[in-house]
């Protein structure tokens, strides 16, 4: 008899990620589109592609922090690398660590809601 009203999402995926090495921990969030962040994780992964062996400290830590900000945000991604003493092979390292063990489940679970609504 009554129709449900009107229901709007941006189906956006959010998250909380905790890290922690040794007694120091910093806590960054995750809340984007999903279409956006897996064009933004394809061209991260391009950029990775592309960096050669003599590539110089500079472009690997502008890959490291262009990854980190298509998950967390630029500002979160300015902040990891800080955590890591701008160590950008341990940002890549705990980016690709946890799209691998979390982030890619949550997007495939928000694009598949897309598909069934």
């Amino acid at each position: 008899m009554f129709r449900r009203g009107y229901e709007l999402s941006l189906n956006q995926v959010h998250d909380k990620i905790t890290v922690r090495e040794g007694d120091e921990r910093l806590t960054l969030t995750v809340s984007g589109d999903s279409m956006r962040m897996v064009a933004g994780l394809t061209k991260a992964q391009q950029k990775m592609l592309a960096l050669k062996d003599d590539s110089t400290e500079e472009e690997i830590r502008e890959c490291a922090e262009f990854f980190a900000g298509v998950i967390f945000g630029t500002e979160q991604a300015k902040k990891l690398l800080a955590f890591y003493a701008d160590d950008p092979g341990c940002v890549i390292s705990v980016c690709g660590q946890y799209f691998k063990d979390r982030l890619a489940l949550k997007i495939a679970r928000v694009q598949k809601k897309m598909k069934t609504e």
